[in-house]
C-alpha cells in the first residue's frame, strides 16, 4: 500500500524502502491500516513518518500521536521513532531516548489544519511539541 504524503518529498513507501536499503537488518514494513497510529513497524520499532515540502527551524510532533505511539510502543516493547523527510533528507528522533533525557518538547497549543491527507482545511487547535535537528539522527547514503 503506497500512501502519498503531502508535499514534493518522498512517498512513505520510498522512505521505508530507503531505510531498509540503508539498514538491511531493519525489516521495516508499512502498516496496512490507514488509521493506525503509526506508519511503519519492525521487530524493534514503531515509526511515525512525515514528509514535508518546506524546511523549518524545528519540526513538530502532535501530542496526540506522541501519546498513542508511546503507549503502543511500550505495550509492544518497541521504541517509538518519529521521522521527518524533507527534500530527500531523512531525520529521525528516538522519542523514548528523548523522554528518558527529560527533553523539553515545549508543548504548545497551535491552530493547525485538521488533517493533511484530505481536502478538509478546517483549522483546529492542536497541542504540538518541537523537535530540533540537533537531536535528530540524519540518515545518509552509505559511504
Amino acid at each position: 500500500m503506497q500512501r502519498i504524503i503531502r508535499g514534493n518529498g518522498m512517498t512513505q513507501t520510498e522512505i521505508v524502502a530507503k531505510l531498509n536499503e540503508l539498514y538491511p537488518d531493519l525489516n521495516l514494513v508499512e502498516c496496512e491500516d490507514q488509521f493506525c497510529s503509526c506508519d511503519a513497524e519492525s521487530d524493534n520499532y514503531i515509526v511515525e513518518i512525515k514528509s514535508r515540502d518546506k524546511q523549518y527551524n524545528s519540526w513538530i510532533i502532535e501530542k496526540s500521536k506522541f501519546e498513542k505511539n508511546i503507549v503502543k510502543s511500550v505495550e509492544k516493547t518497541k521504541k517509538f521513532i518519529y521521522l521527518t523527510e524533507y527534500n530527500g533528507k531523512i531525520m529521525t528522533w528516538n522519542i523514548h531516548n528523548l523522554v528518558k533525557e527529560n527533553y523539553d518538547f515545549q508543548w504548545t497549543e497551535m491552530p493547525m489544519p485538521e488533517t493533511t491527507e484530505f481536502d478538509a482545511n478546517n483549522v483546529i487547535p492542536k497541542i504540538v511539541g518541537f523537535l530540533y535537528e540537533g537531536k535528530a539522527k540524519i540518515h545518509k547514503e552509505k559511504e
